[in-house]
């Protein structure tokens, strides 16, 4: 399992706990995700962005 899959991870778990109903793939996924304004209310808005930024930083990370 690769870093970046274990990021993916981290994030699905947080939404899990957030009971948003959806399970992140891919960075379009997660980009559109942090995109929406609406996403902003939840407590867990801010981790998931900063893993957002772990992965960017990734010389490996491709948008898909």
């Amino acid at each position: 399992m690769t870093d970046n899959q274990n990021i993916y991870d981290k994030i699905n778990e947080l939404l899990e706990n957030m009971d948003y109903n959806y399970e992140i793939k891919d960075a379009s996924e997660l980009e559109e995700f942090l995109e929406n304004d609406e996403n902003q209310q939840f407590e867990e808005y801010e981790e998931i962005e900063k893993l957002y930024t772990m992965l960017t930083e990734d010389e490996d990370f491709e948008v898909d």
